[in-house]
């Protein structure tokens, strides 16, 4: 069984109680602060701000539990639709961003001055999804503890757990992956993109998959590379991106858009 940080820390302290064992939590310690300095350092190269306290949760369970390092935590800021600026996005409707984080995070529809105010700070100040979200976990509304709070974030999680087991694996969750990702939301900071991964990455969702065969995969890529850096691509880049298409369905034109938000690319066309 893997143990996360959270639960390792937690055993060092006991130990360090007891007089055994007492070297291992300054170890752990030193391990979590390498981790947040890590994903701090990747929020300022690609947001140009530091992390939330979800954020900082969310890509350290990441890094326990899947082994991301620095440049996954980059690629992963870097691809994320609900990171880009809204004027970067074609066909997204503003009301629309607002309305379904306020769904997932209060739980209701956006009041009229609700709406208003963050439909201008889309449109009028740069914020993306991402924005919005935080500033309404940020919210006092959020921060209410009891009554119907609580019920309206599980009602949202579970909103969310379903339409992304519905959409990726093609069936209701199961009681076991209720618990799992309403806990993972909730305490851990997760949100929909993060659920979606993992289902992606699930054993069930890797035989269930129809798409391109590797070779079909590796042209695509191929072709994005050529045309939005003009080079063939390097092992990392081809495996990380073969993998996008066979298991995501990722389009050529998802590569060439990633490509384009690459620090190579930008290095290429200051």
């Amino acid at each position: 069984m893997t143990l996360t940080l959270a639960a390792l820390l937690a055993l060092a302290v006991n130990t360090g109680a007891a007089g055994a064992g007492v070297p291992l939590r300054p170890a752990l310690l030193l391990a979590s602060a390498a981790q947040d300095a890590s994903i701090t350092r990747a929020f300022r190269a690609v947001l140009n701000r530091d992390p939330s306290s979800f954020e900082i949760r969310r890509y350290r369970l990441l890094m326990d539990q899947y082994n991301w390092s620095e440049s996954d935590v980059r690629r992963d800021l870097r691809e994320r639709s609900d990171y880009r600026p809204y004027s970067t996005m074609r066909g997204v409707n503003a009301d629309d961003i607002v309305r379904r984080a306020y769904q997932d995070i209060l739980g209701r529809d956006p009041d009229p001055d609700g709406l208003r105010n963050y439909r201008n700070k889309i449109v009028t100040d740069g914020w993306s999804e991402r924005d919005v979200r935080e500033a309404l976990r940020r919210s006092d509304e959020y921060a209410a503890t009891g009554g119907t709070a609580v019920n309206f974030r599980t009602a949202s999680a579970d909103r969310i757990i379903r339409r992304a087991y519905q959409d990726i694996l093609g069936r209701e969750p199961d009681p076991a992956g209720f618990r799992n990702y309403r806990r993972l939301i909730l305490e851990e900071g997760w949100d929909e993109h993060d659920v979606r991964q993992a289902l992606i990455r699930s054993p069930e969702r890797r035989q269930k998959r129809i798409g391109a065969s590797n070779a079909q995969a590796e042209d695509l890529v191929r072709r994005a590379y050529r045309s939005v850096l003009d080079r063939e691509p390097d092992a990392g880049g081809m495996s990380h991106y073969t993998a996008k298409v066979m298991l995501e369905h990722w389009t050529e034109e998802d590569l060439v858009q990633a490509l384009r938000a690459s620090d190579e690319s930008r290095e290429k066309h200051r």
